[in-house]
């Protein structure tokens, strides 16, 4: 019997090792295969992700157009999906190819200059008397050299052609693996639509967290999504179609490009879409067009500047809202990492994080208190 004893419990420590020897590899085999499957996805990682950026902006579309189709799904999703090409996708890539045609057009324009010899900061002192001496002022108040200045410029916007110019003859030369991208973004869009509730309910349940834990966690996320979503880029989207449409109305020679960076400048803090219309106004004073430059100068204020302040917290009403500092680093880093798909993902990465900060405050910092 004495002998007996020490044999079980080699036994059962023998078989406590291989279980826990098997639990191991079976969990790298897991991790393995899941590693595998996330590889086979990562060459669709932009259509994919862009049709979960579209899901999230068009659900509520999606939900009003199901009702219309009586509650069905397939009918619904198609319908929403032809929608998005007419009204979002078409006018998208034609005016990404209006602003490259423009900034193109300015870098031609600039390089002839520079090449006839003919290229200065400073504009012509006959033609624009006023401007000129406030370019001169403002030059002397920076203690700047003007031909320093020149090339500094010259350096920086020929950088900035030659990288729009690989990119557009990117697009030209990719033109098919493009449209596969927009036709498999828009199969993974419909499936989206039709099951994305299954989908949502499925990442649920696989949460590592407690039921509840997990619905506060996706309320938290739907509100942070919704208040940058909506909330952010739909009015800075909204001021620069307004803004586009005034410069043109105006007459500036490059208006969907200041329209744009308009509405860019509007995630900048403190100064906001004023980077942009400010220096705008003051050329119209300094020219001469005075008349323009008191219209230009009322709509800015009394129509893009409310935007902020009406539209804004109209989307937001009381939801957890990103910081606009936040929000500009986000889209500065995301556009360095994704390219132009950063531009909305980097703000939605940014308010994934706050969601989890603000679940990790309400919850785990609560319980340490009790």
């Amino acid at each position: 019997m004495s002998r007996l004893k020490p044999d079980l419990q080699w036994s059962e420590t023998l078989f406590y090792s291989r279980g826990k020897l098997a639990a191991a590899v079976t969990i790298c085999l897991a991790l393995l295969i899941l590693a595998a499957g996330l590889r086979l996805l990562l060459p669709f990682f932009e259509p994919i992700c862009w049709a979960i950026i579209l899901a999230l902006f068009f659900n509520p579309v999606y939900g009003y157009i199901l009702k219309l189709c009586r509650g069905l799904s397939g009918l619904a999703s198609l319908l929403t999906c032809f929608l998005i090409i007419i009204f979002i996708i078409i006018p998208v890539f034609a005016l990404l190819a209006s602003v490259t045609s423009e900034i193109i057009k300015t870098y031609s324009e600039m390089m002839r200059h520079v090449q006839a010899g003919t290229f200065s900061l400073l504009p012509d002192p006959e033609q624009f008397p006023r401007l000129y001496k406030a370019a001169s002022r403002i030059m002397e108040f920076m203690e700047a050299n003007s031909v320093d200045l020149t090339s500094s410029l010259i350096t920086l916007s020929k950088g900035a052609g030659e990288y729009v110019l690989a990119q557009g003859t990117a697009v030209f030369r990719n033109a098919a693996t493009i449209l596969f991208k927009g036709a498999l973004m828009m199969v993974i869009l419909f499936y989206l639509f039709t099951d994305g509730a299954w989908m949502l309910s499925s990442f649920k349940r696989l949460l590592p967290m407690s039921q509840e834990a997990a619905e506060e966690f996706m309320r938290l996320t739907s509100d942070v999504l919704s208040a940058t979503l909506y909330g952010n880029l739909l009015t800075g989207a909204l001021q620069a179609g307004l803004a586009i449409i005034i410069f043109w109305a105006l007459d500036f020679s490059s208006a969907i490009l200041l329209g744009i960076l308009l509405g860019l400048s509007s995630f900048i803090p403190i100064v906001g879409t004023a980077l942009v219309w400010g220096p705008a106004v003051l050329y119209l004073f300094f020219t001469g067009s005075y008349v323009k430059c008191v219209i230009l100068l009322a709509l800015c204020i009394l129509v893009i500047s409310q935007i902020d302040y009406f539209l804004r917290p109209y989307f937001i009403s009381g939801k957890t809202e990103l910081h606009n500092l936040f929000l500009f680093l986000g889209i500065l880093g995301g556009i360095d990492t994704f390219g132009l798909l950063g531009l909305i993902l980097g703000p939605i990465l940014v308010a994934l994080c706050v969601a989890i900060l603000e679940l990790y405050a309400s919850n785990f910092l609560h319980r340490a208190k009790v």
